[in-house]
């Protein structure tokens, strides 16, 4: 069931791991979506359960992940996203870690059964349009890597008598600009091997997508900072001047995925950029 090509993006399907991954990568490609008429449904496999717990939220180990959506809830609100979907399986955590065994963890879910309901949702939703984390997973998260799994698995099984979308993202980072990040004192990835910074993102050479979302920096930064248990001191943006991390968001970069279905049709993220507007 192959949809005709279109100019626009009316109906987009992100999936991720857990809340705040989406605001980091993709706010402004959703604004501007959301902006235009299009919709975007957000698949979140988790509710972010073994985060980090800032200082300037009330949370407390027992409360985070009711907390984590409320915040994801409210960072949507600032893209005009709607439509968010939990999976409801518990985060994983970082590899090696206790939470890795808990029997709950998205990690210790049968990998064909999460593509299969995403598969229905692919087929409920019928999106021109699907992104999810890369085969590096950003920095090699467990949950990101299975949501990467499971996605492309659930993309590529759609059938001729299913829903196929025509586009296919990997959501991207530049590793050129996450080893730069790691040079910075007191930065997110300080203290990472070389080894590690050698696998972490994605060598900017083979991203194929980059879009400009000046024009929707506001909503994107104020559905970043909705993520309250996230940022604050010691987040991942707290050692960067408010001017270098605006610059920082000025871009999110994805890779295009070749369809067995869908011929070489264009990039309409990439024609984002070339059709932005002003707030």
């Amino acid at each position: 069931m192959t949809q005709p090509t279109s100019a626009g993006i009316d109906r987009l399907l992100a999936i991720f791991a857990h809340p705040d991954d989406e605001s980091f990568g993709c706010a402004g490609t959703f604004a501007a979506i959301t902006k235009r008429g299009g919709s975007v449904t957000l698949v979140c496999a988790t509710r972010g359960e073994a985060g980090e717990i800032s200082p300037a939220s009330t949370a407390t180990p027992d409360t985070l992940g009711e907390v984590r959506e409320a915040e994801l809830l409210a960072a949507m609100n600032h893209l005009g996203v709607t439509d968010i979907r939990f999976l409801d399986y518990r985060d994983s955590g970082m590899a090696g870690t206790a939470e890795n065994d808990e029997p709950r963890a998205f990690v210790n879910a049968a990998e064909a059964d999460i593509a299969a309901t995403l598969q229905g949702i692919i087929d409920e939703v019928r999106p021109q349009v699907v992104i999810t984390f890369g085969a590096d997973g950003m920095y090699g998260h467990p949950d990101h890597l299975m949501a990467h799994r499971t996605t492309t698995a659930a993309v590529l099984a759609q059938g001729a008598e299913r829903w196929q979308p025509r586009w296919f993202y990997y959501h991207s980072v530049p590793r050129e600009r996450m080893q730069e990040l790691a040079r910075q004192a007191g930065g997110a990835f300080t203290g990472m091997t070389d080894e590690m910074l050698a696998t972490f993102g994605t060598p900017r050479a083979e991203i194929t997508t980059e879009v400009e979302v000046t024009p929707y920096l506001d909503r994107k930064w104020a559905a970043i900072m909705a993520h309250l248990t996230q940022m604050g001191e010691g987040g991942p943006l707290s050692h960067l001047p408010r001017d270098v991390v605006r610059e920082t968001m000025r871009h999110e970069y994805f890779t295009l995925v070749p369809l067995p279905w869908a011929a070489a049709d264009g990039d309409p993220l990439a024609e984002l950029s070339s059709q932005a507007d002003t707030e």
